[in-house]
C-alpha cells in the first residue's frame, strides 16, 4: 500500500509538470500567432483606447462636476478592463478557426495532457491582459492619470492585477464558447453580451445612476468589481469588497467555463459540419 501511494505522488507531480510545460508551448505559439493577427490587436488595444478618448472628451466634464473628480479614475479602470474583455473574443475566433482547419485535431492526435490546450490559452490570455493593462497605463499616465491614494505608486501592481484575474476568468467564458461553436459568427453572441456590460457597470456611471431594481445587479456585476476595487486602489477608496467580488467571480468562471472548455478541445464535444 506504501509503495503504490509514492509511486502515485511522484506519477501526479509529473503530470502537472508535463501540462504546465506542454502549456507554455502553446502559450508561446499562440502568442506569436496573436502578433500577426490585426483583430486581437483592434479589439486589445485600439477600441479601447478611443472608448477612453471619446469618454475623456465628451463625457470628462459631466463626471468631474458630478464626481468632484477626475474622469479619469473612472474611465481609465473602465477602458482597461474592456481592452481585456474585448480582446479575448479575438482569440476565441482564433481557436474556432484552429479547429476548422484541423489543427485542434492534429493536437489531439499527440500525446499532449488533456488540459495544456486550455492552461496555455489561459497563460497566453494573461500575458495579453497584462502587456494590455500596462498599455493603457501608459495611455492614462500621459493623459494625466495619478494614483492619488494612499499607497501611491505601491498601489499599481495590485491595480494590473485586477485585469488579469477578470481576463483569466472572461478567457475561459470565450474558450468554452469557441471549443463547442460551428463557427465564427457563433461569437456574436458574446460580442452583444460585452457590449451591454460596457454600459451596466460602476465604471460607466455610478450605480445610484441606475433605476433603483437594476442597482444590485449593476453594482455585481464583474466589471463593477473590477472598476470598482481599481478605483479604489487609484484613489484611496474601498477595496477590500470589490476585490473580493473580484476574486470570487474569476474562482466561479475559470471553474465553471474551464472544465466546459477543457472537454471541448480534448474532442469529447463534436461539431459535424453540417
Amino acid at each position: 500500500m506504501t509503495t503504490a501511494n509514492t509511486s502515485a505522488g511522484p506519477s501526479a507531480e509529473r503530470t502537472r509538470g508535463s501540462a504546465l510545460a506542454q502549456g507554455g508551448l502553446q502559450a508561446g505559439r499562440l502568442l506569436r500567432r496573436w502578433s500577426r493577427s490585426p483583430i486581437v490587436f483592434v479589439q486589445a488595444l485600439v477600441f479601447p483606447v478611443f472608448l477612453l478618448l471619446v469618454f475623456r472628451l465628451v463625457f470628462g466634464t459631466t463626471v468631474a462636476a458630478s464626481s468632484g473628480g477626475d474622469s479619469l479614475n473612472r474611465f481609465l479602470p473602465l477602458a482597461t478592463l474592456v481592452g481585456t474583455v474585448f480582446g479575448g473574443v479575438g482569440s476565441g475566433a482564433s481557436l474556432i478557426r484552429e479547429r476548422e482547419t484541423g489543427l485542434l485535431d492534429r493536437f489531439r492526435a499527440m500525446p499532449v495532457h488533456r488540459s495544456s490546450l486550455l492552461i496555455g490559452r489561459l497563460e497566453a490570455e494573461l500575458i495579453r491582459a497584462l502587456l494590455t493593462s500596462v498599455a493603457f497605463l501608459a495611455v492614462g499616465y500621459a493623459l494625466g492619470f495619478r494614483a492619488d491614494g494612499d499607497a501611491g505608486a505601491a498601489a499599481l501592481p495590485l491595480f494590473l492585477a485586477v485585469p488579469l484575474l477578470l481576463g483569466a476568468a472572461f478567457a475561459a467564458l470565450v474558450c468554452a464558447v469557441a471549443a463547442h461553436a460551428r463557427s465564427v459568427a457563433s461569437l456574436s453572441g458574446l460580442s452583444m453580451l460585452f457590449t451591454l456590460m460596457l454600459f451596466f457597470n460602476t465604471g460607466f456611471a455610478p450605480a445610484d445612476s441606475y433605476p433603483g431594481a437594476l442597482r444590485p445587479l449593476v453594482r455585481a456585476l464583474p466589471l463593477s468589481c473590477g472598476a470598482d476595487a481599481m478605483r479604489g486602489l487609484a484613489d484611496g477608496g474601498a477595496v477590500r469588497t470589490p476585490l473580493l467580488g473580484v476574486l470570487a467571480w474569476t474562482v466561479a468562471m475559470v471553474a465553471v467555463f474551464g472544465a466546459i472548455a477543457v472537454r471541448g478541445l480534448s474532442g469529447s464535444a463534436r461539431h459535424d459540419s453540417t
